[in-house]
């Protein structure tokens, strides 16, 4: 396995795919939390994986990265203005104006703040035009730099969460670069072990109220669980299992951008009849959480509905093939 072909294989897709359902479940949970009280069993399993999520999602993003800077500028930013800039903007307005807090102050926020739950696209925008400049920079150094540094900003700081995650988003591309090495590493039984023991410990300190989110001096435990997810995912075997999650992977922009507001308006119809504290209430939201961006991001997926292309990308800037042809292109959301 090459470092020019790791970014096509479909355990990465897998991979981000479950990533994505995790959030999901999360703001499902948190959902819950905010309007019944807490639930049993679900919010220590968001505890518990909350260290892993999005350092994942950046991780696979840096992933991609060295194909990426290969493009010429004009390719390169004109992909990311497409792909995750128009997306950020517009429905970072789609959900101001749907919480009815479409001011200007909120709106220049979206600029330089971030004011909702799309950060994620907001810091991986950064990190892109960042990486572009900076893309002859040894990826490896960039990664301890941003983490060394992530050490002496303030805790909980908006400022600490981006650096601690930039520094895996090119901790990501680095490993795209040494895959052969990456194998070999991952691969040794004891390497495995310790970097499950890492990766159960941070998480087990999460879940019993220790702060370690996005702190660099717990950064073992997340590389230990990228170090098993990279060992695990690549074993599974191809099947509708498998091909579900890599087509949530390719769209997982669809499903993170789409997943809350039909949570929220469920939870909300569900409170208006005494429903919301029922048993099957975090199925029903799980349902159409993934349900309607499923729709969603196959409709984007035929590319037949121009109004739907609209949501998630700008034509104009960036064509893509149809995934009806042969080889559909893969890892393309983020």
């Amino acid at each position: 396995m090459s470092s020019t072909t790791i970014a096509r294989i479909g355990w990465l897709d897998s991979l981000r795919g479950v990533a994505i359902l995790l959030v999901v479940l999360l703001h499902a949970g948190e959902a819950l939390r905010v309007a019944v009280g807490p639930t049993a069993g679900v919010d220590q399993v968001n505890l518990f994986l909350e260290p892993f999520r999005m350092p994942v999602l950046m991780f696979l993003s840096g992933m991609l990265l060295p194909q990426s800077v290969a493009k010429s500028g004009r390719e390169y930013f004109a992909g990311k203005i497409s792909m995750v800039a128009w997306p950020y903007v517009l429905w970072s307005v789609i959900i101001l104006a749907a919480s009815g807090d479409l001011r200007p102050a909120t709106l220049a926020q979206v600029f330089f703040l971030s004011p909702t739950y799309l950060w994620y696209l907001w810091f991986i925008l950064i990190f892109y035009m960042v990486a572009y400049p900076l893309r002859r920079v040894p990826p490896l150094m960039m990664s301890f730099v941003l983490l060394a540094v992530s050490l002496v900003l303030p805790d909980a700081s908006r400022s600490e969460t981006m650096v601690f995650l930039a520094g895996f988003f090119f901790f990501g591309a680095w490993c795209t670069q040494h895959v052969r090495l990456v194998e070999r590493t991952i691969s040794k039984p004891w390497v495995l072990v310790l970097a499950a023991a890492a990766a159960v410990t941070v998480g087990v300190l999460n879940a019993a109220g220790r702060d370690v989110l996005y702190r660099g001096e717990y950064a073992w435990g997340v590389v230990g669980a990228l170090g098993v997810v990279c060992w695990v995912f690549p074993l599974l075997r191809a099947g509708r299992a498998t091909a579900a999650l890599e087509f949530i992977g390719r769209y997982s922009i669809v499903f993170y951008v789409a997943h809350l507001g039909p949570i929220m308006i469920t939870l909300a119809l569900a409170d208006a009849v005494g429903l919301a504290g029922e048993w099957f209430m975090l199925p029903l939201l799980l349902l159409v959480g993934i349900g309607i961006p499923l729709g969603l991001a196959w409709l984007y997926s035929t590319r037949d509905h121009l109004s739907v292309n609209l949501l998630f990308e700008l034509p104009v800037l960036k064509r893509r093939p149809r995934d009806r042809a042969p080889h559909p292109p893969r890892s393309r959301a983020l």
